[in-house]
């Protein structure tokens, strides 16, 4: 390649004149890719997010199930006291010849038999 034959002025103009060329001449860097670059990271942000969205949805349902459900248990858990109770008490000879005789009106010889509505279940203990 041949060698250039001018020769440059070192002083304020000359100076000068090449920062204002060079400024003019610098190109801007184009960004024709910037959108789909910002897309792509905006739809990476995006999809964990709704996975997040939908396990803390999940988690809040199971909650309120398990919070149902620990109800049912501690109701059930007081049915199955009374029903053990109610065994205990048919175990006893005593108790189910009076459960017969209030449940199903029976009577001893010359007895009278006074019905009373709170004693119709003859003191079995009902479960609600």
């Amino acid at each position: 390649m041949a060698e250039k034959k001018i020769v440059r002025l070192n002083n304020d103009y000359t100076n000068q004149r090449l920062n204002t060329l060079q400024t003019s001449y610098k190109k801007v860097p184009k960004r024709k890719h910037l959108g789909l670059i910002l897309i792509t990271v905006i739809l990476l942000m995006a999809l964990p997010t709704i996975n997040l969205v939908k396990s803390y949805e999940t988690l809040q349902s199971r909650k309120a199930l398990k919070a149902e459900y620990q109800e049912k248990s501690v109701a059930l858990d007081k049915q199955v006291e009374i029903k053990k109770a109610d065994i205990k008490k048919l175990k006893d000879p005593i108790f189910v010849e009076k459960y017969a005789r209030a449940k199903f009106s029976y009577s001893k010889d010359g007895e009278k038999v006074f019905s009373i509505p709170e004693l119709a279940d003859g003191g079995m203990t009902k479960g609600k």
